[in-house]
């Protein structure tokens, strides 16, 4: 019985911990949202400037994906009384706890996908 108890508390552990992973992945997953949080990690703090840090991304694109990193906590929008008025943004606590584990995996990226050494190198394989 003690065997069988054990393995419900791990079960429900694992799928407690697996919630965790798949919804910070959702975050991270989501079409240009790591780009966006490592924009504004690395300085950018308006609208064009987090635009600029990609070329690939579309301003409407741009929009969607700010207000949903806002939504989510993860970015935080303050508008500055200038003329005209403009927003700025930055990452929130959360948002920065995030930083070192998109920087880690555009590390990882660098060493084994672009070196051509890794998974989708030639010399990996």
């Amino acid at each position: 019985m003690v065997h069988g108890e054990s393995s419900v508390t791990y079960v429900r552990s694992a799928a407690i911990a697996c919630d965790g992973f798949l919804a910070a992945v959702d975050i991270i997953d989501r079409r240009w949202s790591s780009l966006v949080i490592q924009a504004i990690a690395k300085g950018c703090r308006t609208f064009s400037q987090i635009s600029c840090y990609s070329n690939k991304l579309n301003d409407s694109s741009l929009s969607k994906r700010l207000k949903e990193l806002e939504e989510q906590g993860i970015v935080r929008r303050t508008i500055v009384d200038a003329r005209p008025p403009r927003a700025m943004y930055r990452l929130t606590q959360s948002g920065l706890e995030l930083v070192p584990i998109l920087d880690a995996l555009e590390e990882w990226g660098n060493r084994n996908l672009l070196a051509g050494t890794g998974p989708g190198g030639k010399t990996g394989e």
